[in-house]
């Protein structure tokens, strides 16, 4: 039996970040879900793996470019695949690393397509099955 990906969220909105990571592991994800950006960091020096970062751009301690800088310093998370996720209506520059941003509100469906994307290499088997539900 295969391992579960591994997802560290980054989010410091208690409900959406409750949401999010409920959603993501009724996709069969594992999740570590963090508050701010340097709880995130810790998840990466205590989980012996981590597939992806879900980001939010800015948290109480640290901006997601920050982040994905001192992530990307570190052997071995040069690739590790960063997905943005902002409320802020003015266009964010592209920062290497961050695969995509998510406008917020996102659909549920939109970050399980990028998660598939970047974890799996089958379709999920309930996806089609649940309608949408925003963040």
């Amino acid at each position: 039996m295969s391992q579960r990906p591994v997802v560290v969220l980054a989010e410091d909105d208690a409900l959406l970040r409750e949401m999010v990571a409920e959603a993501i592991e009724q996709e069969g994800y594992r999740v570590v879900a963090c508050d701010n950006g340097f709880g995130a960091l810790k998840a990466f020096f205590t989980e012996p793996r981590v597939d992806v970062l879900v980001l939010d751009w800015l948290l109480p301690d640290i901006e997601g470019q920050d982040l994905i800088r001192m992530l990307h310093a570190q052997r071995g998370l040069s690739e590790l695949p960063v997905v943005l996720t902002t409320g802020l209506e003015r266009e964010l520059p592209v920062f290497e690393g961050a695969v995509c941003l998510l406008r917020k509100p996102f659909a549920a469906d939109e970050l399980s397509r990028i998660l598939h994307r970047l974890t799996q290499s089958t379709p999920p088997v309930a996806y089609a099955a649940r309608s949408p539900a925003p963040f």
